[in-house]
């Protein structure tokens, strides 16, 4: 081999790997890198795994229907074990070289802790799974965005549908229920001066812990208090289900209602008989097996195909809250590559909020817009048993809440 020949030879494999290496680069440029935590060990562990089921589910389907304008969504998914140390070491890890353009939270005392840094330094589009009454504070939280209604929302429903509801000729009784969790007790100043203005009557509040074995003791305070309606609030599917079968137990036939978390299909479900006629906030369409609208039949048939997961025509909360934040990303950043506009937070946060009349494809059961950067829309589900089996209907059509 000449020496001529050496370096052309040499000149030609530097080329092609130059040219090897900007083709990858260019093909990551045009990835749009998400970073999600979520609990997948810990106390909140089953709703983290159906979070990361549902994203996992609908980033599938929208890089094979043309991702993003083109370009393909790349998830990092983070278990933080529900934990806020860990989350905000993740974070600060993950958005360090500058190519994430959205973060994921798993809950309130994230988005919370995380929240200065994020305002001062990061400034990455941010959206959560706890939706707390403080959220709508858009200065605190400037680039934070959540994908429904708040706690404080969701009980305001509730009691307009106590309000429209009730037959008796006084003010209607209502007990409510709570974990001694920071989301338990979130709308707590709020609905008491709601309840106030719209004459309805707080017979009992009710702390209980988040985990709890005998729960004999708050179902006896609950029959004393001679309630109307029970609202159960701040739960992961544990506690609650067991106070109710003991008010039932004792007779007691107070309306049983829950928000958001406290409707999961699942778990009323392994409730059974006792907890008939519950009805619940919902800021999601969970009729999956019962829709014809185009994007709730994608996502059912996308449920059809979970492992280890039965399939009963209902979708899990966690599960359709990751699909909604995902349909919304891409109409968001959709936007923003359509105006040539960077990828950052301050652009994307002004088009995710500045989103009018969007069903995501029926997800949302209505139109839904932005307001204080929440969703403040949802539907309130009746949740009955007929012989042993379990069948969930609107109870109220899907609302604002005022």
């Amino acid at each position: 081999m000449t020496r001529r020949l050496a370096l052309q030879m040499a000149a030609a494999t530097a080329f092609a790997g130059s040219t090897i290496a900007g083709l990858r680069a260019a093909l990551a440029a045009d990835e749009l890198k998400f970073w999600i935590p979520v609990p997948l060990t810990g106390p909140l562990a089953i709703t983290g795994q159906a979070q990361q089921i549902g994203w996992q589910h609908a980033i599938d389907w929208l890089n094979k229907n043309g991702g993003v304008k083109g370009r393909n969504i790349v998830a990092s998914f983070y278990d933080d074990e529900y934990k806020v140390e860990l989350g905000v070491a993740g974070f600060k890890k993950a958005v360090a070289d500058g190519d994430v353009i959205f973060s994921g939270g798993d809950g309130t005392p994230f988005i919370r802790a995380i929240s200065p840094d994020n305002n001062e330094t990061y400034k990455v589009l941010m959206s959560s799974t706890g939706p707390s009454s403080d959220l709508v504070d858009t200065k605190k939280y400037k680039y934070h965005f959540l994908v429904g209604p708040t706690y404080t929302d969701q009980v305001a429903m509730l009691f307009d549908y106590i309000k429209a509801n009730f037959k008796g000729s006084a003010a209607p009784r209502v007990a409510f229920v709570y974990s001694a969790t920071e989301f338990g007790r979130d709308p707590l100043e709020n609905i008491r001066a709601r309840a106030k203005e719209q004459g309805i009557t707080i017979a009992l509040e009710q702390e209980t812990k988040f985990v709890e074995v005998d729960v004999t003791a708050h179902a006896i305070n609950l029959r004393n208090a001679k309630p109307d309606y029970v609202i159960f609030h701040g739960y992961a599917g544990n506690v609650w289900p067991e106070i109710v079968k003991l008010l039932r137990d004792y007779r007691v036939e107070a309306q049983i209602m829950g928000t958001l978390f406290s409707s999961q299909p699942e778990v009323i479900s392994s409730i059974g008989d006792a907890a008939d006629n519950y009805l619940g906030t919902v800021c999601f369409d969970l009729l999956v097996g019962q829709s014809q609208k185009p994007m709730v039949k994608t996502i059912d048939g996308y449920l059809k195909t979970w492992k280890d997961k039965p399939y009963t025509g209902y979708a899990n909360i966690g599960y359709m809250q990751s699909w909604a934040t995902a349909l919304l990303l891409r109409e968001a950043i959709g936007n923003a590559i359509d105006k040539n506009l960077a990828l950052n937070g301050d652009n994307l946060i002004k088009e995710m909020t500045a989103i009018k009349d969007f069903d995501g494809g029926g997800v949302f059961g209505m139109p839904i817009s932005f307001e204080d950067n929440r969703i403040p829309y949802g539907v309130i589900y009746r949740y009955t048993f007929k012989d042993g089996k379990m069948t969930v209907v609107e109870a109220a059509p899907w609302t604002k809440a005022e």
